[in-house]
């Protein structure tokens, strides 16, 4: 059932794949036959994150899932990877009929981004990706920083005891502390975050989705290769005072993609676009722009 908010339409989409069948909760914004963009969004968030943006790329169809085991969608417990997302997102665009997406994609789902860059030169992929837009993420594994709390939740017996204690307040620090402006994030706004994360019993599933940093180090090389070879269809909005995924990441990205696109959001941090909403829409509309035909 597909219902109306302030910004565009909400419909949970069931979806199957060769793994199984999975429902995710889908946010759309725009006109069904404008250019389609695809909004991926990072850990432990959801597609919450992108909805002070969408309403700012009026001209293009903006979809925005949460992904498997955030926000709305399912939280099976499962052993999350990024092959399993990388195939809801392939059914996703079939059910809406979409054949050719521009990708923005942000913090854990960078490497998602990757992931369908992979598939795509393989010929396994039966879309077309115009365009990926990067924001802040671990596109090199080896130098993404680990926050503490993320050491923690990895632990086996630690993890799901801190992971279950997880407030609106511990999470609106947590967030703060990798923004680039004071108090970027407000009580409510991580109210807001906290009720998505903890939906359906979220909070157990934390330690579970952060299969992601392992797997960056076992098969960073594979997606960072399919990265760089998509080079002249890349572009980073990026804020470089993320004491996670900033301006050390992006001087690696100058040195190892010379023909990227690069937009720097000066004294901004992990969250561009949600510490300033504007100035990073217009970043990313204009990064969105510039499509290179086959």
């Amino acid at each position: 059932m597909m219902s109306d908010d302030e910004n565009g339409s909400t419909r949970r989409l069931a979806l199957a794949t060769k793994g199984g069948g999975h429902s995710l909760f889908v946010r759309e914004q725009g006109l069904a036959d404008a250019p389609a963009i695809l909004f991926l969004h990072g850990f432990p968030t959801s597609s919450l994150d992108w909805t002070h943006i969408l309403p700012l790329l009026g001209e293009y169809r903006a979809i925005a899932p949460d992904l498997l085991g955030f926000g709305r969608s399912d939280k099976p417990r499962i052993r999350y990877s990024y092959a399993l997302q990388a195939d809801l997102i392939k059914a996703l665009l079939e059910q809406l009929g979409i054949d050719r997406v521009r990708v923005v994609a942000h913090d854990y789902a960078v490497t998602l981004a990757q992931e369908l860059l992979t598939r795509e030169a393989k010929g396994a992929i039966p879309f077309r990706i115009d365009r990926v837009v990067y924001v802040n993420g671990g596109v090199y594994a080896r130098l993404h920083r680990q926050r503490l709390i993320q050491r923690i939740l990895r632990t086996p017996m630690l993890g799901p005891i801190v992971a279950r204690r997880m407030t609106s307040a511990s999470l609106r620090n947590a967030l703060n502390a990798m923004a680039g402006e004071r108090d970027a994030w407000s009580e409510a706004d991580a109210q807001a975050h906290w009720r998505e994360i903890a939906h359906a019993d979220g909070l157990a599933r934390l330690p579970q989705l952060l299969h992601y940093i392992g797997d960056r180090r076992r098969h960073g090389s594979t997606w960072e290769a399919a990265m760089e070879a998509a080079a002249n269809r890349s572009a980073f909005v990026w804020g470089p005072a993320d004491p996670v995924s900033g301006a050390h990441m992006l001087a690696e990205v100058r040195k190892r993609m010379p023909d990227a696109e690069i937009h720097e959001l000066d004294g901004l941090g992990h969250y561009p676009h949600w510490e300033q909403p504007v100035r990073c829409a217009a970043a990313i509309g204009q990064a969105l722009g510039r499509v290179i035909d086959p």
